[in-house]
């Protein structure tokens, strides 16, 4: 059983080049490689397997939260001595090779990807992302953390979607897009907002995008056309008759503080997650007022809503926009590619990355 994952130094020293990669956070170099590891066991007859299934997955990609659980995993391992290893990955897609004797949502042949309901518990079963190592070649899941994929998305497309379609679908539906209404997209080159774009294909609202670097806005005006402008936070472009009724932003700690002279009243501000999560970032950075922050809120009656994940429906309808927008794919990677171009394209470290990324396992149940 293949698995990515952090690995101690000492194992690093006896894995093949090809399979291994030193990734640089902050000042950290983090031991990356794929390992291998023993298949569990799976009895679909038994009472402890009666909830559960068996996925031998077909491919994997890694997601920005990834980074951080990097970091957890090497602070873990850094002063190990022996072999060992923690494996990573969140987003991932495989086919179901057993399953146990409750099981009726799913068969043997299945294709299926995580399904991260969140907040509420469903069938009993704690709500969040399944797995934190969801590169392991082989998975057991609890039936209900799994969602079989609608015939028209590819394997390959399934292992990149679970977290950013339930993600944006959730934080469109939070935001109640009305008709007419003004619609910023922060980030729009990143891989949530491709996520959060193909969610408004069909919104009739109006569209822009901020970009921080300003790369790749032609290619992103391209593929969604319905976009009628993108800015740039380094030319400070946004023309002053410009204000936004709804923003769906991935990096709040990035453009919050900006943006509040561009809300109109009544404004909802809806994010997902903040761009500085390692340690060196989170104590580096400037502290904010949040009395002031709260209080130029206030006085625009804006909503400030979080979110996390979403909710089971939110996963479901998200795929179904998948029939006539597929999800932008940089590069799919298979094992003839290196470990190295695989986490180098997956985090832009060439500064040429144009959607997500994926990693493509061969196995006997690829369809």
């Amino acid at each position: 059983m293949r698995a990515l994952a952090v690995v101690t130094s000492s194992l690093f020293e006896m894995i093949d080049d090809h399979d291994k990669h030193l990734i640089v956070i902050d000042d950290l170099k983090i031991p990356l490689a794929f390992v291998e590891g023993t298949k569990p066991d799976f009895d679909s007859q038994s009472d402890q397997c009666a909830d559960l299934v068996l996925v031998t997955k077909s491919s994997f990609s890694l997601n920005y939260r990834d980074l951080g659980i990097i970091e957890m995993a090497w602070n873990r391992l850094k002063s190990v001595e022996e072999h060992t290893y923690y494996p990573i990955g969140s987003d991932f897609s495989g086919y179901v090779e057993a399953v146990g004797k409750n099981v009726t949502s799913l068969k043997i042949g299945d294709l299926v990807i995580a399904d991260c309901f969140f907040p509420e518990p469903k069938n009993g079963v704690m709500p969040g992302i399944p797995s934190n190592h969801s590169s392991r070649e082989f998975e057991i899941y609890h039936h209900a953390k799994l969602l079989k994929v609608p015939s028209n998305i590819t394997d390959y497309e399934a292992g990149t979607l679970s977290i950013g379609t339930q993600t944006a679908t959730s934080m469109v539906r939070k935001g109640d897009i009305k008709k007419g209404e003004n619609v910023l997209i922060t980030s729009i080159t990143s891989n949530t907002s491709f996520f959060l774009l193909n969610n408004l294909w069909d919104k009739d609202c109006n569209v822009y995008g901020l970009s921080y670097s300003g790369e790749n806005i032609g290619a992103v005006r391209n593929h969604f056309p319905f976009i009628k402008d993108v800015f740039s936070i380094k030319e400070n472009n946004i023309p002053q008759d410009v204000m936004f009724d709804i923003v769906l932003d991935a990096f709040s700690d990035t453009y919050l503080e900006r943006l509040i002279p561009k809300l109109n009243s009544n404004a909802r501000y809806v994010t997902c997650g903040i761009f500085n999560q390692s340690n060196d970032k989170i104590t580096s950075v400037k502290p904010t007022n949040l009395s002031m922050l709260i209080a130029n809120l206030m006085m625009k009656n804006v909503s400030f809503i979080g979110n996390c994940l979403g909710s089971t429906q939110d996963l479901i309808d998200g795929l179904v926009q998948y029939k006539n927008h597929k999800m932008v794919i940089d590069k799919v990677f298979t094992e003839e590619d290196s470990l190295s171009d695989f986490i180098t394209k997956s985090y832009n470290l060439d500064g040429n990355k144009f959607g997500k990324v994926v990693y493509q396992y061969t196995n006997d149940l690829k369809k």
